[in-house]
């Protein structure tokens, strides 16, 4: 990898978004680099009787949080964070952006929230790791409170005595 200049996040509203905005950031001050903020607004049959649908008060409030989040990174680097808002596959949306803005790196939180996309090809991060030409940082959200596709389908004590069963 070379020098990071352009780095795309990508971000949903959910706090593994958040963090990976506020590791973005960090990064952008260490290196120079600017940051283009990517808010994908998927359409209705990406969340329409999925196990992982948000309800409309969780949505408003991602939202909110989420706005807040872009407010403390543009206080910090200034002209050098851009807002852009697309509508479609949030998975080819961030592709396409990533190389029509010519991104060193993508910058994007795991467990997002996209709804029935994850149960048909897998989380948004891993097709985007999967099909990107750029490198892709991944960042969990540090307090680990976000429930994984699995945990919320089977829950988090079916997880553990699994993982226990395994040993």
């Amino acid at each position: 990898m070379g020098h990071i200049r352009k780095m795309l996040v990508p971000m949903d509203g959910s706090a593994a978004s958040a963090a990976a905005l506020a590791q973005a950031v960090t990064l952008a001050e260490d290196l120079g680099a600017t940051i283009e903020v990517l808010v994908v607004n998927a359409p209705d049959e990406f969340e329409v009787g999925s196990a992982t649908a948000v309800a409309r008060g969780a949505r408003e409030e991602d939202e909110r949080e989420m706005n807040d989040a872009i407010a403390a990174a543009t206080s910090r680097l200034g002209e050098r964070l851009k807002r852009r808002t697309e509508s479609g596959d949030p998975v080819r949306k961030i592709l396409d952006v990533a190389s029509a803005q010519k991104a060193d790196v993508i910058v994007m939180g795991t467990h997002g929230r996209v709804g029935r996309l994850h149960a048909l090809v897998g989380s948004v991060a891993e097709a985007v790791v999967r099909s990107s030409a750029c490198p892709v940082l991944t960042v969990r959200h540090p307090d680990g409170d976000e429930e994984s596709f699995a945990e919320r389908i089977h829950g988090r004590q079916d997880m553990a005595d699994q993982a226990r069963s395994s040993r």
